[in-house]
């Protein structure tokens, strides 16, 4: 009688058949696990080309699938296609759709050479079903971060392209800007010596007010060049002030009488009110405070009615510590409009400079000035009742 296998034996049968199938599902997880990995290598890996990636991608799908030898993959993308050097397209193939951006950009698929055991799906088991689709998954987010690493690498070179083009433009138009300072310096130096020398030499005759009128067109023009000069130079962040402890009422107080001709030339009063005094010391460049005072100052006397007053008042502000001047005219006034683009360059503005008359440089010059002190620079104004620019400096 042949042997009939215990109970014993057949329990270790099953055992030993179950322990191998376990083996072999844990040897087939391991695979894909490796494939998984070796993507994520690959998408790590700096400076490698995306067609170099997706190749790459190809060639681990096959090691990952129930049947290697016999398997073989391929990325479709628009018109490139990447494939196992053993590619063929047979009936037994698995196909999933790579989304980038989530539009369909391509597909990846999965074919067997040769005809294999019926499982989930034809020959393929539900677990390459999962693989395939996690593949494409990762395949659509590298594409999405290539596109991203290659937009963003085009974008900085061509910022970078930009800011070296915009600071070879900024240096020609620095060293323009010198030459022409230089061309107009020269003559003009020369021309205000003669003019000073001429009226010296014709005094007491009918040639003195002429010669003083050249005289003061060229100093006049003298200083509209140094205006053009130090905005030029604020433009590209090389205008410097000589900070020192500053008695603002002594300052003010001394413009009020340097100003004295200017304002009866075109017959206003010039009224000076200091308000707490005395007023504290503040850290400024005196020259540069001079220079925009003056400036406030000569237009406030161009657009005051005749007849009225202009009035310089400075105040102290004890909570903000800080001090608060303000030049008062009683114009014409500035539209709102107007001053939107008050302390621009016209050169900066899209209109004719004549109707601004002239480069309007003396407020925003004003205004790189008043900021480099740590200060602020403002206007208030109605129409038909003047206006009032205020100047505010810590101490």
């Amino acid at each position: 009688m042949p042997n009939t296998p215990t109970s014993h034996e057949t329990s270790i049968k099953r055992n030993d058949a179950k322990l191998h199938e376990l083996t072999h599902d844990l040897i087939e997880r391991i695979k894909e696990l490796n494939c998984l990995y070796g993507i994520s290598r690959l998408a790590e890996k700096r400076d490698i080309a995306m067609n170099d990636i997706l190749q790459g991608v190809v060639n681990l799908i096959p090691p990952a699938w129930q049947y290697p030898a016999v398997t073989c993959a391929c990325v479709n993308l628009k018109n490139t296609k990447f494939t196992t050097t053993n590619f063929r397209e047979t009936d037994w193939k698995q196909i999933e759709s790579v989304l980038v951006n989530n539009k369909t950009a391509g597909t990846l698929e999965v074919y067997y050479l040769e005809e294999r055991p019926s499982c989930y799906e034809g020959p393929f088991l539900r677990e390459e079903r999962d693989l395939i689709h996690g593949i494409a998954e990762r395949l659509g987010h590298i594409i999405e971060s290539k596109n991203a690493e290659i937009t963003l690498h085009n974008l900085y070179a061509r910022e970078k392209r930009l800011h070296q083009k915009l600071q070879l433009e900024m240096q020609n138009r620095i060293d323009f800007t010198r030459q022409l300072i230089h061309e107009l310096k020269t003559p003009l130096t020369s021309l205000m010596a003669t003019s000073q020398l001429l009226s010296e030499e014709t005094k007491d005759s009918k040639l003195e007010k002429l010669a003083g009128y050249v005289w003061n067109g060229a100093n006049t023009l003298n200083y509209r060049i140094d205006e053009l000069h130090d905005v030029i130079k604020g433009e590209i962040g090389k205008l410097k002030l000589e900070l020192k402890p500053l008695d603002i009422q002594k300052v003010l107080s001394s413009l009020k009488d340097e100003t004295q001709a200017l304002s009866q030339q075109y017959h206003v009063s010039l009224i000076l009110e200091l308000v707490d005094e005395p007023l504290p010391y503040v850290t400024a460049d005196e020259q540069r405070i001079r220079q925009i005072m003056l400036n406030l100052i000569n237009n406030a006397c161009k657009y005051a009615s005749k007849g009225k007053f202009i009035v310089i008042r400075a105040t102290r502000d004890v909570n903000n510590n800080s001090i608060v001047i303000e030049v008062k005219d009683f114009g014409p006034g500035i539209s709102k409009e107007r001053r939107r683009t008050l302390f621009r360059p016209s050169y900066q503005l899209s209109r004719n400079i004549e109707q601004s008359g002239g480069l309007g440089i003396g407020l925003p010059l004003c205004d790189m000035l008043v900021k480099l002190h740590g200060g602020r620079i403002w206007v208030d104004s109605k129409i038909g009742k003047g206006c009032s620019f205020f100047l505010h400096f810590r101490f």
